[in-house]
């Protein structure tokens, strides 16, 4: 039987190794790649509504206690979305939107003072 012949000797020192053929092609595939989109900042139009009041109840909650928060004027649902966002955000608690009101988990009263001043 004959021996075959080693040819990969010939070949140049990127082809004989697979990390070696993957650093040509990312060289290849950068310099035909298109510059990647720049990401762009979107802010959100909607002004977050002012804090008319707070309070908690325990009433039809299975005895957990929640922080009901009412807003000046009548803002519009993106604009509580919006301030549920923030507040979930910055205090670390679960929420919802019901109605015209905000619903927090917890008693938050102390701590949306704190973050309502800033």
């Amino acid at each position: 039987m004959a021996r075959k012949s080693n040819d990969w000797h010939d070949e140049p020192a990127a082809m004989q190794s697979p990390f070696g053929m993957l650093a040509q092609l990312k060289k290849t595939s950068d310099t035909d790649a298109p510059s990647a989109p720049t990401a762009v900042q979107t802010t959100s139009t909607a002004v977050l509504p002012k804090v008319k009041s707070t309070r908690i109840e325990r009433a039809q909650r299975s005895g957990k206690t929640v922080t009901v928060v009412s807003f000046q004027g009548n803002p519009t649902d993106e604009a509580k979305q919006s301030w549920l966002k923030m507040a979930k955000t910055k205090l670390g608690v679960g929420g919802s939107v019901e109605d015209d009101h905000v619903i927090l988990q917890g008693d938050q009263r102390e701590r949306l003072c704190s973050i309502s001043e800033k």
